[in-house]
């Protein structure tokens, strides 16, 4: 052959190729496609591994209030979705799109509708969704905590990754994303045509393969074995009313776009899609190329779940999809229709089953507690200069008010709102009026408090009394003013697990807090900054009114005020007791920090919840393993200043109000001030302790006399307030 005759063959056959393009690509296809294959033979997959993350997967302990599992939005019957047009999402919010399942997840190039997880990597893409405040909003290292108090997990783990190995954060994601892994089609029809067995599919599904491939265009997006391109692209799918009509949803969508560093994400309406991934306008309203797998057990379909049946997607296909997709119609008669619809059919196995696991129950960790060591304070035998420099006791001033948080009646309004509102929490349970409840002192009466929902906490619950006069709050002194105390409280993992985010949308969605904020601080949405600043604002409020103290009346000169007894307790509080040494001051506090070593609550001898979220505390301030893992042991100061001195050191409480805020110490160990006289009395702990406690060698009348004087530090009758009414949510225009 000559070259002129085979540079015309060259010429005419890539004629024929364009043509062959141009025609496909007019009916929706896109040149160039993979062809359509059989799922890849996989690595087997490490087979302990996978039995953790089984009984993993189906623990509602993985989630922060023990309410869900994996399984609560990908069930084994449903696909492994969740059968909901819009995913089940955690308590106090709702999700905005649809559950895909996970079978072949392992195959996947991205995750996600919109893309933004790696497909290579299961075990951070399961990180995701327990950690992530609208799906499981866990706090990974309490959750690793919980799974140490298992032994049938201990048992797993180390079958899994070795003798002696410990359950940490990061494997357990990782045996999550290898049971995942396990969940493959198998038997699937169109597999079985692919290799061969021409029976598999009969002759309706051919000819739907033939529509697939040809005329319908389906091939130009679900190719390959997975039957998807892993791109993104905008179909241009109807809205689902749902989201923006019922606000949780929309809640959701907008505190995840603000998350995603969206611009202006507070006037979306719509769901963006990659958008919010990639900021580049292009990809607005596009979503990830579902794998056509397994469709059989995963309606409804598309990414907010608006079609309950395949007839619908084909016929939205058959429409063009949405007039902004780009797609054209594809005149597919009712007999062709029906044709790709038994074709899709085949794509689809034996339904993947599991055996679900029987729950692993808590043990009690019981170790022995070392000795803490010794530490030292203010020497005893106090000398009389030394006394000189202690404050003497005085009526109540009046309240410090900060400069950049000055008070008004509206802004104590709108925080009073606010401290008795549960939206401020991770699931809507919970207000800061939870622990701290005027009929009660401002506090709580349980020994320690009672945490958020599935955890415990490991200390007493300080009242808010009097708490404006504090620099340092909290047991160990961890915040420095209320507007910091707020927000300590309201996002820990064992208190109000909140997401500042989502608690921040969640005001935005209350039209009376969007005209309050925007009244107090000029704000055209609520901040949750400024919502903790309304908190800190109200709780100046809360506080003695020394009209009402008998001792702040005494020292302003109405000796009547107190009786007989209670001068004598004064003057015995001020020399033999020798409580002023610590009480001292206005406050009745020096706001310093002692070790008394005050009595064990058995509490954490006998609760396994109050052990996990004691280890967790003491993990979380760096406590290496050894002496995490030790037992129930209280550090106190030392989780901020790391000094061994001060361990078992905690804030001098404040004495007004006593009458109302029993039991008492940091643990809640002392039921009634009867106790704690007699704890004194006795010259505090044994263990570790301050210098200053020595014992008192009191007797029964001058027991009576002290304890008569520290009830006259608290009002005539406890400080109330009426619960406010509080506002509704509303959908957003």
């Amino acid at each position: 052959m000559s070259i002129s005759i085979r540079r015309l063959v060259i010429l005419i056959a890539w004629a024929l190729v364009m043509l062959a393009a141009t025609l496909t690509h007019s009916q929706g296809v896109q040149p160039g496609h993979a062809s359509l294959a059989t799922l890849p033979a996989t690595k087997p997959v490490n087979a302990a591994l996978a039995e953790l993350g089984r009984n993993l997967y189906f623990d509602p302990r993985l989630s922060a209030d023990g309410s869900r599992s994996c399984a609560s939005c990908h069930m084994p019957g449903k696909g492994w979705a969740d059968g909901d047009a819009l995913a089940r999402s955690y308590p106090g919010s709702e999700y905005f799109r649809n559950a895909p399942g996970l079978i072949n997840a392992r195959h996947r190039v991205r995750f996600m509708w919109d893309g933004r997880l790696d497909g290579t990597d299961l075990g951070g893409a399961v990180r995701d969704m327990v950690t992530q405040a609208h799906f499981m909003h866990a706090d990974a290292r309490l959750v690793q905590e919980r799974i140490k108090q298992a032994p049938g997990y201990l048992a797993l783990w180390r079958e899994a990754y070795g003798p002696g190995s410990e359950p940490s954060a990061p494997k357990l994601f990782d045996a999550l994303g290898e049971f995942v892994k396990t969940l493959a089609s198998h038997n699937v029809p169109f597999d079985r045509y692919l290799s061969g067995d021409t029976a598999a599919m009969n002759r309706s599904a051919t000819a739907g393969l033939r529509l697939f491939q040809g005329k319908a265009g389906c091939i130009a997006c679900h190719r390959g074995a997975l039957l998807s391109d892993g791109q993104r692209h905008r179909l241009d799918v109807p809205e689902n009313l749902a989201i923006t009509a019922e606000p949780l949803r929309h809640i959701t969508m907008l505190r995840y776009f603000a998350a995603s560093g969206l611009p202006n994400y507070m006037q979306e309406r719509t769901d963006v899609g990659a958008f919010a991934v990639t900021k580049s306008a292009e990809d607005r309203g596009k979503f990830q190329t579902p794998s056509l797998r397994e469709l059989k057990y995963t309606a409804p379909y598309m990414h907010n779940g608006l079609f309950q049946t395949l007839t619908e997607v084909v016929d939205f296909y058959d429409r063009g999809a949405g007039p902004n997709s780009g797609l054209k119609p594809l005149g597919l008669s009712q007999v062709e229709k029906r044709d790709l619809l038994a074709f899709l059919d085949t794509l689809s196995g034996d339904p993947v089953g599991v055996v679900q696991p029987q729950h692993l129950e808590n043990s009690l960790y019981l170790s022995t507690v070392p000795s803490l060591p010794a530490t030292a304070d203010i020497r005893p035998g106090t000398t009389a200069p030394e006394l000189a420099l202690i404050v003497p006791l005085a009526p109540l001033p009046p309240v410090p008010v900060p400069s950049d948080n000055l008070a008004t009646p509206e802004k104590i309004e709108l925080g009073k709102m606010l401290f008795f509102d549960r939206r401020l929490s991770g699931d809507g349970s919970t207000a800061c009026a939870s622990c701290h409840f005027p009929e009660l002192g401002w506090g709580e009466r349980s020994t320690v408090s009672r945490g958020y929902p599935s955890t415990r906490q490991w200390r007493n619950t300080l009242t808010v009394l009097n708490a404006a006069h504090f620099g340092k709050l909290f047991w160990d002194g961890a915040a420095g003013s209320l507007e910091a105390q707020a927000p300590f409280a309201a996002q820990g993992a064992v208190e109000g697990n909140g997401d500042p985010a989502m608690m921040e949308m969640r005001l935005r969605f209350v039209p009376d807090y969007v005209a309050r904020f925007r009244r107090v601080f000029g704000t055209e949405w609520p901040s949750i900054t400024h919502a903790w600043q309304a908190i800190a604002a109200f709780e100046r409020t809360v506080v003695s009114d020394p009209s009402k103290v008998p001792f702040d009346r005494y020292m302003n000169g109405e000796k009547a005020a107190l009786s007989s007894a209670a001068v004598k307790g004064l003057t015995l509080f001020s020399g033999k007791a020798g409580c002023i040494r610590c009480h001292n001051g206005p406050l009745v506090s020096d706001q310093g920090f002692h070790a008394t070593s005050v009595p064990r609550n058995d509490v954490f001898r006998d609760s396994p919840l109050h052990q996990i979220t004691q280890r967790w505390q003491n993990a979380q301030h760096g406590a290496p393993e050894a002496t995490y893992r030790a037992g129930p042991q209280d550090m106190g100061l030392y989780y901020r200043t790391r000094k061994p001195a001060d361990i078992g050191k905690f804030r001098t409480p404040s004495l007004r109000e006593l009458k109302y805020t029993a039991p008492y110490m940091h643990n809640g160990s002392l039921a009634d001030l009867r106790q704690v006289i007699d704890f004194y009395d006795q010259g505090g702990g044994v263990e570790h302790k301050t210098d200053l406690l020595q014992p008192l060698a009191l007797s029964s009348d001058e027991k009576l006399a002290l304890l008569a004087f520290l009830e006259s530090l608290s009002m005539d009758e406890p400080l109330l307030v009426t619960p406010p009414s509080l506002p509704e949510y509303q959908a957003m225009q």
